[in-house]
């Protein structure tokens, strides 16, 4: 079975066509919504983005993003 092509990149261009709304073209309340989607989009195309990953790549990816707060204590 083929394995099927994963693209993690148009997640990432829907965030960047909502942010462009959000900042030059929407007003007011509609604004901050549109913010809003954008942030929670931006957190989902991630999570996509590593989801395919295998193991050792998530677990070297969490290594380094926990090292930048705790500072490398493990």
């Amino acid at each position: 079975m083929p394995r099927r092509r994963r693209r993690a990149w148009v997640g990432f261009a829907l965030c960047a066509v909502l942010a462009i709304l959000a900042l030059f073209v929407l007003d007011g309340a509609v604004a901050g919504v549109a913010s809003l989607v954008t942030l929670l989009a931006f957190v989902g195309a991630c999570i996509y983005a590593l989801r395919g990953a295998d193991a050792d790549t998530r677990a070297k990816s969490d290594r380094v993003g926990l090292g930048g707060w705790i500072g490398g204590w493990f």
